[in-house]
């Protein structure tokens, strides 16, 4: 391409306000050529017309004939040297410049700096002063310090590099890493050549410890521990101490153990980590889940990288256990059936279950009420109760049995599941004892000289091994002495021949029966007491008939049964076969309301022979 140029050519000096009304004229392009004989070839800028700047020249040793440009090239002859072809791109283009980084990342409290080094292309005769911006993370003058007060770099005259050197500031800052970014900006005399920002990053060398714990659990009974593992960044070299708190729910030496003797850990010289172990110590106890809770405290040669606790939590894998007890309620005494449930190891945690009735051989509400539910038992609580009702049928009958059955604990396990009830017709007791109303039976027990007395009903009594006194008061009962010298007690008027009483194991010479009035006073034994004749009739009334008209077997003819007088008399066979005896009150004749028979069903000793009896060996 041409050029468009002015030309002049003298032999003399031509100054630059010689040719300014040339180019107030000719102004075609910014650029002009001049060639003459003292200055050779000068390049004018005339982008300002009124103020031409001399951009440069060229030597051309003799007299300028000519000048063409082409391009960047000035071809030129002159009267010596013939053409001459000059490259004049150095004052007409415009130098680049590029920016680069080494080293590209540096430790903050190294020694080492980052260069950013400003290169030029093109002709580097003149000094250039170029601009750039300053970005990034880091902070000017506080977390570096650079060459250079201001955001230019300066090329010395013949220098095609210039350079700005950034000092990272040394802390002890635990922080991220931070950059500085420079940016090539526009200025005079250059073009931009690295338009991207160039990037370097300053190292965080601090130490910085963290703490985290693994497994986050273990079981207090297991053989896992748990681990909180220390870990530090930066310096690595040198051995280092960071304490910590300790905290949670647990307690040291109680529920766990650890390593080290106080609230510090160790890192050995070049190791990133130390650890501190919790050790569960295994236990019985029921009780929550209990945790272990590190914190990181301030120190010398370190800042904290974990601000938060650090928790690791022993699960309990203790349980507790529930039982039922079995029991025996006597029906007419007991209005409800109530079974106790104990804990082994008291949970601290609420614990539940749930229970139901369920009918062995007793019948579900004829002889209890049927019931389910839930109990709820406290925490920290051993025992709980179940009530279940308890309904009198007033039969004199065998034991009867139903169960509780237990299920669905929470916060439990069952040792056993099932409680059974006893309903039972008889009262024991260990102490003198008289039956309530609708207690059918009482059994004496232990060893002691007590007394047992029955109450309306028809009475199952029994003694224990001392010398009972025994009174089965109204009612059709069964008196049983047991061992020892026990006395039976009748009233006139409750052991009649419509409601006789029986004694199922009398002593003779040992036991004794002792007599009362109808009105329930003492009264003397008989006065007159022997052994009628055996008999062999069916029923209570002919037997009665029978000894009243002959009390005395042994002789010969009736001998009647007179008042205050008792027979002793056995039937041999038939329905009402057995062993009886027969006492009459004060009252002469059968008094089938208040005249006393007694049914001995069995007796240990030898029955007197017939005819008179020693009335104390029966009698008190």
């Amino acid at each position: 391409m041409l050029i468009p140029f002015f030309f002049i050519c003298v032999t003399t000096n031509a100054s630059l306000a010689s040719i300014r009304a040339w180019m107030s004229v000719m102004d075609l392009e910014i650029w002009y050529y001049v060639a003459d004989s003292d200055s050779g070839l000068q390049i004018i800028d005339i982008s300002n017309p009124t103020n031409p700047t001399l951009k440069g020249n060229y030597d051309t040793s003799g007299t300028p004939l000519g000048v063409q440009i082409v391009d960047k090239y000035a071809y030129l002859a002159d009267g010596d040297g013939g053409l001459k072809i000059i490259d004049v791109s150095e004052f007409t283009s415009p130098q680049t410049v590029t920016l680069s980084i080494s080293p590209s990342s540096v430790s903050e409290d190294g020694t080492a700096n980052m260069a950013y080094t400003f290169t030029r292309s093109g002709v580097t005769t003149n000094a250039l002063t170029v601009n750039y911006t300053v970005g990034g993370t880091a902070t000017l003058n506080t977390d570096y310090t650079r060459t250079g007060t201001t955001n230019t770099v300066t090329f010395a005259a013949g220098s095609s590099t210039a350079t700005v050197t950034v000092n990272p500031t040394a802390d002890t800052i635990v922080e991220s890493n931070e950059t500085v970014i420079l940016t090539l900006a526009t200025g005079t005399g250059y073009t931009v050549g690295t338009t991207t920002p160039v990037t370097g990053t300053i190292t965080n060398d601090d130490t910085s410890v963290t703490l985290a714990v693994a497994p986050a659990s273990v079981t207090e009974d297991g053989t896992t521990n748990l681990v909180y593992t220390f870990t530090r960044t930066g310096v690595t070299t040198n051995p280092l101490t960071v304490n910590y708190t300790l905290g949670g729910t647990a307690t040291l030496n109680t529920d766990y153990t650890r390593t080290g003797t106080n609230n510090t850990v160790t890192f050995a010289a070049n190791s990133t980590t130390a650890k501190v172990t919790i050790d569960p110590t295994a236990d019985t106890i029921v009780e929550n889940n209990e945790t272990v809770a590190l914190t990181l405290a301030t120190g010398t040669g370190y800042t904290i990288g974990t601000a938060t606790a650090v928790t690791g939590t022993i699960t309990n894998d203790d349980f507790s256990k529930l039982s039922i007890n079995n029991i025996t309620v006597v029906e007419g005494q007991n209005s409800n059936a109530i079974l106790t449930v104990t804990v082994d190891n008291p949970n601290p945690q609420p614990i539940t279950f749930n229970y139901t009735t369920a009918p062995i051989n007793a019948t579900a509400n004829v002889d209890y009420t049927s019931k389910t539910g839930t109990i709820t038992i406290a925490p920290n609580t051993s025992t709980a109760t179940i009530s279940i009702p308890i309904l009198n049928d007033n039969l004199n009958e065998a034991n009867e049995t139903f169960a509780i059955n237990l299920s669905n604990p929470v916060n439990a396990t069952l040792t056993n599941n099932k409680g059974i009830v006893t309903i039972s017709d008889t009262l024991t007791a260990n102490v003198t004892t008289t039956l309530p109303a609708n207690v059918e039976n009482l059994t004496l027990t232990g060893s002691a000289n007590i007394n047992g007395t029955g109450n309306a009903g028809n009475n199952k009594i029994t003694g224990n091994s001392g010398n009972n006194q025994i009174n089965g008061r109204a009612g059709i009962d069964t008196l049983t002495g047991g061992l020892g010298a026990d006395t039976f007690i009748f009233q006139f008027g409750q052991s009649t021949i419509s409601t006789s009483d029986r004694i199922t194991d009398f002593a003779i010479n040992s036991d004794k029966i002792d007599l009362l009035t109808q009105a329930g006073n003492a009264i003397s034994a008989p006065s007159n007491f022997s052994r009628a004749a055996n008999s062999t009739v069916t029923t209570l009334q002919n037997l009665i008939n029978q000894v009243f008209t002959d009390a005395n077997g042994a002789i010969t003819g009736n001998q009647g049964l007179g008042v205050n007088s008792a027979a002793l008399v056995q039937v041999t066979t038939g329905a009402i076969a057995g062993t009886y005896l027969v006492i009459n009150d004060s009252t002469a004749g059968f008094q089938s309301s208040s005249d006393l028979l007694i049914n001995i069903t069995g007796f240990t000793g030898t029955l007197p022979d017939l005819g008179n009896i020693t009335v104390g060996n029966f009698f008190v």
